[in-house]
Order: structure tokens, then sequence, then C-alpha cells
């Protein structure tokens, strides 16, 4: 399963614990509303039923006879006590009930509860994704770098925005080398937190890994600025750097398919006469230099550059590769400049910077800048202004030579000729 499939996995168990918890906390609210309209009725409470007075034995006639046992004597100063009406236990407690006021402790116990349910589960989900993250250090470093892929991505499930496991796993696939999954595990930790330093040293040993020096260079560079003392960062900036130049150094040039013309030749004859016959009576001569045979002259060759005829697409790209993909056919083209230029009229400058993203390199922009040097207009110049809005265009700028920049200072001078261009913005945004 690739890094893709596992980070949408993490992010629909995400959402799927957080509907529970939603459906928890609506349940309890519903509850505590049900409680609270329950107690703040204003129903009264059922009347106790009336005494019925049963008919004592002995009274109506009856003939009763009292036990001297029985006969309580009341002094005759005391007055006799008689009972209360309606002064039964039972309405004594329905009155203490009808005092209580049930308010101040139903709604809130349930939202303190509800809380305190949520807060349990984070810590709960906290503890478990720190305990994953504990075990893929440890299978990290008893180099099972396969087991400690698996653990940082459960780990991940628990929060998929750390970016501190993140670039560990990034770790683990250096280890494992599947550059690509380490380069986008640290470019997901960095946009979590772009000043994460370990991401950016991992994820520029991972593009020099791929063959992209020029952004690994990019990455070494940020990651110094943000740690000036690291003789590691250091050192990898000045291996990534030398790769740079040889990568430059070992790029084969393009090949083209020529013609060549051989014209007939014929060998020219050569005489060569026969030595005189030397007596034996003369003395011996010293030996002479032979002279060399004078030598055929080589074949002229007559080379023909092909003509190759490219169309201009029509439509305007929308990705990066399939620009670059038609910027290269124009290179064997009898007009390329012409046509590159006439490729550049389709694009939509406002698009610009989500065309290209962070795919521009040193290279391609000059190519550009040459290809707009042929029809300076009020298009060119707004071309030249939104391609100071792609990403990251301030670090490519930097790799231009002292040539280079003076060809870029060239150009720009001839756009501030044309109407309403603002030549100091340009040239602050290009560093000349």
């Amino acid at each position: 399963m690739d890094a893709i499939a596992v980070q949408r996995q993490i992010r629909e168990n995400a959402s799927t614990l957080q509907n529970y918890y939603s459906d928890l906390k609506d349940w309890e609210a519903t509850i505590a509303k049900k409680e609270q309209a329950r107690s703040t009725s204003t129903k009264k409470p059922p009347r106790v039923r009336n005494a019925v007075a049963v008919p004592v034995r002995g009274s109506a006639g009856s003939v009763s006879i009292q036990h001297p046992i029985n006969d309580v004597h009341t002094p005759a100063h005391e007055p006799v006590a008689k009972a209360a009406p309606a002064s039964h236990v039972y309405d004594t407690g329905y009155k203490k009930w009808d005092a209580f006021d049930v308010r101040p402790h139903g709604p809130s116990t349930g939202a303190q509860e509800g809380g305190r349910d949520q807060g349990c589960a984070a810590d709960a989900d906290n503890l478990a994704g720190r305990a994953r993250k504990s075990d893929g250090n440890m299978h990290f470093k008893a180099g099972e770098y396969v087991a400690a892929v698996a653990c940082y991505t459960r780990s991940l499930g628990f929060n998929p925005r750390n970016h501190i496991v993140l670039s560990n796993r990034a770790m683990a696939h250096l280890k494992l080398k599947e550059y690509i999954k380490a380069e986008q595990d640290a470019t997901l930790a960095l946009q979590y937190d772009s000043r994460h330093v370990k991401s950016l040293s991992r994820r520029a040993t991972a593009r020099n890994a791929l063959g992209k020096h020029r952004l690994a260079l990019c990455d070494a560079e940020a990651a110094l600025a943000l740690e000036p003392t690291n003789k590691t960062i250091a050192l990898q900036l000045k291996t990534t750097r030398e790769a740079l130049k040889t990568a430059v150094k070992r790029t084969p040039s393009t090949s083209i398919p020529v013609t060549v013309t051989v014209a007939p030749t014929v060998a020219p004859t050569v005489a060569v006469a026969e030595p005189p016959a030397v007596s034996t009576n003369e003395a011996p001569t010293a030996p002479t230099d032979k002279l060399p045979l004078p030598v055929a002259a080589p074949p002229s060759t007559k080379l023909t550059r092909p003509k190759i005829k490219v169309l201009v697409p029509t439509k305007a790209p929308t990705t990066s590769y399939e620009f670059q993909r038609v910027w290269k056919s124009f290179q064997h083209a009898d007009e390329m400049q012409q046509l590159r230029r006439t490729y550049l009229g389709r694009l939509q400058v406002a698009l610009l910077p989500k065309l290209f993203k962070d795919a521009i390199e040193p290279d391609l922009l000059l190519e550009i800048l040459d290809a707009l040097s042929v029809e300076m207009d009020a298009n060119a110049v707004a071309l030249l202004m939104h391609l100071a809005r792609v990403p990251r265009f301030d670090m490519v700028v930097r790799f231009f030579s002292g040539d280079e920049r003076q060809h870029v200072a060239s150009v720009l001078a001839q756009a501030s000729a044309v109407e309403g261009c603002d030549a100091a913005a340009l040239k602050a945004a290009y560093g000349v």
C-alpha cells in the first residue's frame, strides 16, 4: 500500500472517530434537555387521598367493654392535645420536593461528564500514538525498518498532523531506499512545520538520490539557514553542490541526425624510383632517412541540418510536464525561438504560479527569457511579472552566474522600454 492510500485511510479513521464523538456529544445534550424539561415542568404532584373515617368498633349503639389497663388518666390542669388535620408524613415530603430546584444540578453534570469523556479519549489517543512512535523508534534502532514504517503509520492514525512521526517515517523510507515515499513524507511534515530542520535535510537526501539536485540544494540551504552551526548539514550542502556540478558536466549533448555526403575520390599513383646499384668496391655510406610518402586528402564531408516541422499547440498547457514536453520539442526546429515565443503567447498569465509550482529551474527560466526577447510587448512584460510569483522563484535566481545575470539585465532593459512596465519592480524580482 503506498503512502497516499495510507494517508487517505488515516484521514477516514480520524473522520469516523470525530463523528462518533460528535454523535455522543449530541446525545448527551439531548438527555440533558430532557432532564431539564422534566424538572421544570408545571405538573403538580398527585394529591393524597383523603382519609376515610372507619367506624370504630363499639360506636353507633354497639356495646364495648373498656379494659382497665387501657384507661389513660390525664390530669385536669393539662389540655388535651389534638392532632392537626392533614399532617401526614407524605404531605410533608411532597412539600420538600416542591421546594427543591433541580436546574443547577442537571445540565451541568452532563456537560462536565461529556467534556471529561472527550478529554479522556484525547488523552488515550495521545498515549496510544506515543506508544506506537516509541515502538517505531525501537525497531529503527534495531535495523528493522519495515516494522518501523508500520509502527509510524499506526501512530499517524491517532494524529495525522504529527510532523515528527512523518519525518521519522521518511528516514525509515530512506533506509529502505524508497526515495519517492521519503520525499512525500518529508514534504508533508514541512507542510505542518516549515522550520523542521530534519525534514528539510531528509528531503534533500531523497531528492539527491532521485537526481533532483537543484531542489535538494534549495532544501540544504534552507536547513543551514535555520541551523548555521550544524556541521552535518554544511557537509550535505557541499556534497549536493558537487553532485550538481558533476550532473551538469555529465549531461550528454542531444544527438542530431545528419546526412553525410562522401565525394568519390581516386587515390593518386606514386612513382617510387629504384635505388642505384652500389658496387662492392665503394665504401659504405650512412643510411639516409626515409622520405614520407604523400597521403591522399581525406574525403570532404558535407553536414546538412535536418529540417523538422513542429506545430504549436493551440491549447494552453495545464501541467508543468506538458509545458516542458512541448517546449523541448521545439529545440530542433529551424525557427526555435519564434515557435517558443508563439507558444508562450498561448499561456494564461494569471495561472503561471499554478502551472509551474516549484518545478521551474534556472535553465528553463533563461530559455523563457530568450524566447520573450524575440518579441517584447505588453504580454511579454506580464509574463515576466507573473513568473516572479512562482513559488521559490527567489531561490532559482540565486543560481545565475555573472554572465547570466548580465543577460537577464539586458532582457529586462528591453522590457523597460514597453509602455506601462514597472522596471524597478522587475529588477527587484529578478535580483539584478
